[in-house]
């Protein structure tokens, strides 16, 4: 996610609406995941490709990587400089956790810098990871590659490849100076969202979708959602609008409020990312709406997971990221780059679909969320990887 503030209190109020955030794939016999049918009955109305699309992905599915083997024992000894956008989403911080951790299994040392949501620093990064004479740089969270083109140039000139995370949906074709990129599924999210609407309302679902228009992700999750909502429904409806991420804190309560009272027939709320939830949430239950609107989002971040175990609240249903094998994903790029092996294209995190049919038998805390556990067992992801390079 990408933010320039020009003001040190518009900086903590983004954190506040990140804070949550602490954002796949297979049932985990040891932390008790289970997977299962959503509850909501179907109707004829509802694509068999949309039922086919929730049920799969309610259910925790083994790691699918489209890398090949390749010896990666020749990067040992290098160092990787991890250029964050802000240290403090604890998203991110996570991801740079698992990406040192995965690294250091080859013996790759990592050197973090916080970009501080700011392009002066992240260049500032740039410069100094040139000037230490690093082996790869790998940035995540940023804007697209263009908003630090010159230091992308000036890695080139040194020969230091650059790897992309957090941005853009890396399905998206690959920006030109860099050597490989991944993300979360941007546009898979929009549209398992618009799926499990389409099928819990039985076709016939109003939806007020709240996108950040300043982050690239957030942009692609909308226009997937509503190519999907048109597409596979007819009869449903959909509001899009947009909240910049540093105005969370102050706009989305009264952003949904005010659609809540000019569309009273909206049912789902769809914020693009769970951290927003904090906001909208109460706006619903303030508008008297509690009862009759559903929120689906994606993310998995702890607490909007914890609230949906709990239940008795309007969080219906979210579309988790597994952190900890993307945080592998992401490393195996810089190895691939490191020793000269192709990239892998389409380096995505993998998901799954939370909802009640499932979410009652996980174990919702910080840790399980960091080690992947409501995606599978986390010792198969790293058996997988270390496979993968060459080290068993």
């Amino acid at each position: 996610m990408s933010q320039q503030f020009k003001s040190r209190p518009k900086r903590l109020a983004r954190l506040a609406g990140l804070a949550v955030m602490s954002s796949a794939a297979l049932a985990l016999s040891a932390c008790g995941a289970s997977g299962g049918t959503s509850p909501a009955s179907t109707s004829s109305a509802v694509p068999a490709a949309v039922t086919a699309a929730v049920t799969s992905h309610l259910h925790a599915a083994p790691l699918d990587y489209p890398g090949t083997k390749f010896d990666a024992s020749p990067a040992r000894g290098k160092t990787v400089w991890w250029i964050t956008h802000e240290a403090q989403n604890p998203v991110l911080a996570v991801l740079g956790d698992n990406f040192k951790a995965a690294l250091g299994r080859v013996g790759v040392k990592v050197v973090a810098c916080d970009g501080k949501s700011n392009p002066v620093d992240e260049n500032n990064c740039f410069s100094q990871a040139i000037a230490q004479k690093a082996d790869l740089i790998q940035i995540d969270g940023s804007g697209t590659p263009a908003t630090y083109q010159n230091s992308l140039t000036k890695a080139k000139a040194a020969g230091i490849p650059v790897l992309a995370g957090a941005s853009v949906d890396a399905s998206d074709p690959l920006y030109a100076g860099l050597s490989g990129q991944s993300s979360q599924a941007f546009k898979l999210n929009g549209k398992l969202i618009a799926d499990w609407i389409i099928r819990d309302s039985k076709a016939d679902a109003h939806v007020l979708f709240l996108t950040v228009p300043d982050v690239d992700g957030s942009v692609e999750e909308q226009k997937a959602f509503s190519a999907e909502l048109k597409a596979q429904c007819p009869a449903c409806s959909a509001t899009v609008t947009g909240v910049t991420l540093a105005n969370w804190a102050s706009d989305l309560a009264t952003t949904v409020n005010a659609s809540l009272l000019r569309n009273p027939k909206i049912d789902y709320v769809a914020p693009a990312f769970d951290p927003m939830t904090q906001f909208t949430n109460p706006a619903i239950q303030q508008a008297g709406k509690a009862s009759t609107v559903k929120v689906v989002s994606s993310a998995g971040s702890e607490q909007p997971m914890k609230d949906m175990q709990q239940g008795g609240g309007v969080n219906a249903a979210n579309i988790g990221i597994d952190i900890y094998g993307w945080g592998f994903i992401e490393a195996d790029l810089a190895l691939r780059a490191l020793v000269g092996a192709p990239t892998v294209k389409n380096a995505i995190a993998p998901t799954r679909i939370f909802d009640a049919s499932n979410i009652k038998g996980l174990t919702i805390d910080g840790k399980s969320f960091a080690s992947g556990a409501w995606y599978r067992d986390p010792s198969k992801t790293s058996e997988f990887f270390d496979s993968l390079w060459g080290l068993k």
